[in-house]
């Protein structure tokens, strides 16, 4: 039997990591571990699997009620909302794609390895076990008392591997009156206070899209991962990571938090919140401004502006070729201008609204002036020079989609490069490396498993 993880690039080669995570604030922190090297295991549910490889793929969702009696499909996944389907015809016709390879399993999941398993089978739960005896860290995003519920406290699991370290990552937290609370993206933002802090003057909170917390909480539960083994690596003792979302997320609301204390001020006001003005410090023009132009969809295309000292402003009267405005009492220092930023706005989203948004971006750079195009996930993916330049997104063949684009690691190290190790892995693809090598079972073990549905 073979315990030892194979040989990656990286600096955390040799890790092994069981990933019980799903949906999205989960399985991002084992993911980012795989460009540094890491084996990650990750587990789904024998004759389930995970919601991800079905949904975002909208050619094969229906809200038809009959659709999965259609002829030569299954409805595989049990929630209605969803309704989704797999092709279950014996033979593929030459380049088609199958159903269950969602493109957002893919970018959660690349560099990993996949394996079924029914934890709800005593069997199952004996497997899981010898798992966790021979890995670095377990990961879950489970509410407080699904493992408890398994059997697996966290006193168990340090009995099983006393070197484990053991992260859970949930909205509110394992303990206190709330560890039992489901949570995803919107609701941790909603409970942090982030979503009362965005969105425009006179309006309705806006919230910051519906997964920022998901994947802001997946980097810092990485982080926590890579501390925790670390300190395991130093004392040769396992420990338990209790990551809460929400609690990560009051570290992007620090400076209202201390206008709050200090000033007294609450985000609940009229004059908040303040959409793309800037209030800590208090600065104008600062602001997204319409170009021309429109993309594929019809929505218009923006540019963000900010000037922050009184050169930059000069500088932007100067591309704007109206160098008198920096003499107008109304816009000669900030103060002024911030009083008149309706007005400034006005002035600048006219200048703009006749120009193309990369032209004006040149410009204003050129100038020194901070400015930016307002990109969709077209323009990252597609068009980006920069992000091309670096090499944001290198092309790994897959199996059921093809030569796709994935996303690689945005920190560029020197002496430790980060990698990105594989694309995402198939249903169930590594059972017989996992379950044959690493536990040692012979291939009638394994089918005798599968059988029985534990695997």
């Amino acid at each position: 039997m073979n315990t030892k993880s194979p040989a990656r690039p990286g600096v955390l080669s040799g890790i092994r990591v069981l990933d019980f995570t799903w949906k999205t604030v989960g399985p991002w922190a084992p993911r980012l571990l795989t460009h540094y090297g890491a084996e990650v295991i990750h587990v789904e549910r024998a004759g389930g699997y995970d919601d991800h490889r079905y949904n975002a793929t909208p050619s094969i969702v229906s809200d038809e009620p009959k659709a999965a009696q259609l002829p030569g499909t299954k409805k595989v996944y049990a929630d209605p909302q969803f309704n989704t389907l797999r092709d279950e015809k014996a033979e593929q016709s030459p380049g088609e794609k199958k159903l269950y390879a969602a493109p957002y399993f893919n970018t959660l999941h690349h560099g990993k390895l996949a394996i079924s398993l029914n934890t709800r089978n005593p069997e199952g739960l004996k497997i899981a076990e010898r798992l966790i005896g021979i890995c670095d860290a377990l990961v879950e995003n489970f509410s407080a008392e699904v493992l408890p519920n398994w059997g697996l406290t966290w006193e168990r699991i340090h009995q099983l591997n006393p070197k484990l370290v053991y992260m859970s990552a949930s909205g509110f937290g394992h303990s206190g009156d709330w560890k039992g609370y489901r949570s995803f993206g919107p609701t941790a933002a909603a409970q942090s206070g982030i979503s009362l802090a965005s969105g425009l003057p006179g309006r309705p909170p806006a919230g910051w899209g519906f997964s920022y917390l998901d994947v802001m909480g997946g980097w810092m539960g990485g982080l926590s991962l890579v501390q925790g083994l670390l300190q395991a690596k130093k004392t040769g003792k396992g420990f338990y990571i209790d990551y809460a979302v929400t609690e990560g997320a009051m570290s992007m609301m620090g400076t209202f938090l201390l206008d709050y204390q200090v000033n007294g001020r609450r985000t609940r006001r009229p004059d908040f919140p303040p959409g793309n003005r800037s209030l800590f410090p208090v600065v104008a023009p600062h602001n997204t401004y319409r170009c021309a132009g429109k993309d594929r969809n019809g929505q218009d295309w923006w540019v963000f502006i900010a000037c922050e000292t009184q050169a930059h402003f000069e500088s932007l009267c100067a591309v704007m070729d109206q160098s008198g405005l920096a003499l107008d009492p109304k816009f000669a220092t900030n103060e002024a201008r911030v009083t008149h930023q309706d007005e400034l706005d006005a002035i600048v989203g006219h200048w703009t609204r006749a120009r193309r948004r990369y032209d004006i971006m040149r410009k204003c750079q050129a100038a020194g002036i901070v400015s930016a195009v307002v990109q969709s996930a077209e323009d990252r993916v597609e068009y980006d020079p920069q992000l091309q330049h670096r090499e944001m997104h290198p092309i790994i063949h897959h199996p059921e989609l093809g030569d796709c684009p994935y996303e690689g690691y945005p920190a560029k190290l020197s002496r430790t490069p980060a990698f990105v190790h594989g694309r995402a892995p198939t249903l169930a693809e590594h059972n017989q490396y996992v379950y044959g090598d690493l536990l040692g079972m012979t291939d009638a073990e394994i089918a005798g498993l599968r059988e029985r549905e534990v695997i």
